[in-house]
């Protein structure tokens, strides 16, 4: 059932007040975010603590425009609606429970932003803070990597692509030794599965992709199915477009329920 963002929002201030928090953590991708945010909390007296997690970073340049950690107490809850509302949460919105304090919650965050491979030559931004990406990121680290990505948190929370609530399970013990932080450190693998995560949405979007075109309800098993298709691809060795490309056509016409092939539309 799909959940509206003031419904949701509802269910995760129960939540809260179950575990005995009066707050809310709120991770923000402010990545093409059509909302002033940051005008709005200049402007409160009162506002929501705020934490830019690329301030520090190789990013530091675009921190307004990356993510952005909100700590919103229960008499903000208002403000906080009128947010949730505005704005496209299965796109830029994660809520973080949490019983750290802010900063130390923030700086942790901000040490799982940057990951490396390539023996420490490449390096990008971890896009956790996408909840697209939330699950595709966690499902990519090794237990070990878990485990310290997961220290701070009790639990994490998001719409997803079908507007479902979804959470994750973190890894908070109380009194547990805090991990040090710093590059998340990728194998060839790991490098290989986010790349088809990615190269999976493009496909979508270059395609104009539906459900309904592969025998789908949903828009997650749509991802999941092309994110198939991709590791296929990988596992063939095709890098090649000529080849690549062919291939991940025949393998979902093989793989789908049925495969409608229709003029693309723009997607909404």
């Amino acid at each position: 059932m799909n959940t509206s963002n003031a419904r949701w929002l509802d269910e995760l201030w129960v939540n809260a007040q179950q575990l005995k928090q009066q707050h809310l953590d709120v991770l923000v991708d402010a990545t093409s975010l059509d909302y002033p945010l940051l005008q709005q909390l200049a402007e409160q007296p009162d506002a929501a603590k705020l934490a830019k997690l690329f301030e520090n970073t190789p990013e530091v340049a675009i921190a307004d425009f990356g993510p952005l950690l909100l700590r919103v107490d229960i008499g903000q809850r208002d403000w906080l609606k009128t947010f949730i509302n505005g704005v496209d949460c299965n796109k830029h919105v994660v809520v973080v429970f949490s019983p750290w304090q802010f900063e130390a919650l923030a700086d942790h965050l901000r040490g799982f932003l940057q990951a490396q491979w390539n023996q420490g030559r490449s390096e990008g931004v971890l896009r956790y803070y996408d909840p697209r990406m939330l699950l595709p990121v966690t499902e990519t680290l090794t237990p070990v990597q878990s485990n310290a990505f997961h220290a701070a948190v009790i639990s994490w929370h998001w719409l997803d692509r079908d507007q479902q609530a979804q959470s994750l399970p973190g890894n908070y013990v109380r009194h547990a030794q805090i991990p040090a932080a710093g590059p998340v450190m990728f194998d060839h693998p790991q490098v290989a599965n986010l790349l088809a995560w990615t190269e999976a949405d493009a496909y979508r979007v270059d395609r104009c992709a539906v459900p309904q075109n592969y025998g789908l309800s949903r828009n997650e098993s749509l991802i999941r199915h092309l994110y198939r298709s991709q590791l296929a691809a990988n596992q063939k060795g095709l890098k090649e477009p000529e080849e690549r490309e062919p291939f991940i056509e025949q393998w979902l016409v093989e793989n789908s329920s049925f495969v409608i092939d229709e003029p693309p539309k723009a997607l909404i």
